[in-house]
């Protein structure tokens, strides 16, 4: 198991940045969606206070640019992200829950899909070399929820507040432009 983990969550165009930065710098690391938040928090929705909302939408095309991604704004932009995080965990199984999260990321970051629909699921499944029915197999399967209690555990450990959050030691670097130091600490240098 890495020492190193890295939190997210495919609402956020910041995670798809933390993804793309750590995969192209060759860091072995595990990847936790955030399914809740440590006891006594919750989220702050930076859609719901206008002023974060457009610095947010600015910045995330910004930064976006810079690394030399694509971006498209997501339409439904809000979707229950249920089936995509159990597709994740059915991934994780076979080791491939990095390259599916990347690919549901670029898929509703990159391209604007809607990623609650099976069909845009088993595409990205496909794309990160799972099977197109692992997508609807994790909807059912009742294991799902072993791995769902041990990110649960996790997040109640590490307490992130915001995505992306990576932990690596007793480190931890909130925000993709934090993922630099990360990379410095690891001893390794950020690509694009």
């Amino acid at each position: 198991m890495p020492d190193t983990r890295m939190y997210h969550a495919f609402r956020s165009p910041f995670s798809r940045l933390g993804l793309h930065m750590l995969i192209n710098a060759g860091v072995e690391f595990e990847l936790v969606p955030i399914i809740t938040w440590p006891d006594g928090m919750t989220f702050s929705d930076p859609v719901a206070n206008p002023i974060k909302r457009d610095y947010v939408a600015f910045d995330a095309f910004r930064m976006t640019d810079r690394m030399g991604l694509p971006i498209a704004l997501p339409d439904p932009f809000e979707v229950d992200y249920t089936p995509a995080t159990r597709a994740q965990a059915k991934a994780r199984e076979v080791g491939k829950d990095i390259a599916f999260a990347k690919a549901v990321s670029d898929a509703r970051w990159g391209e604007g899909k809607n990623i609650s629909d099976l069909n845009v699921l088993a595409e990205c499944a496909e794309a990160a070399g799972l099977p197109l029915e692992i997508v609807a197999e994790a909807q059912t399967d009742p294991d799902i929820d072993t791995i769902t209690a041990e990110w649960t555990a996790l997040i109640h450990q590490d307490k992130p507040f915001g995505v992306p959050f990576a932990v690596s030691g007793n480190a931890k670097y909130w925000g993709h432009d934090r993922f630099a130091l990360l990379l410095e600490d690891l001893g390794l240098t950020a690509k694009n």
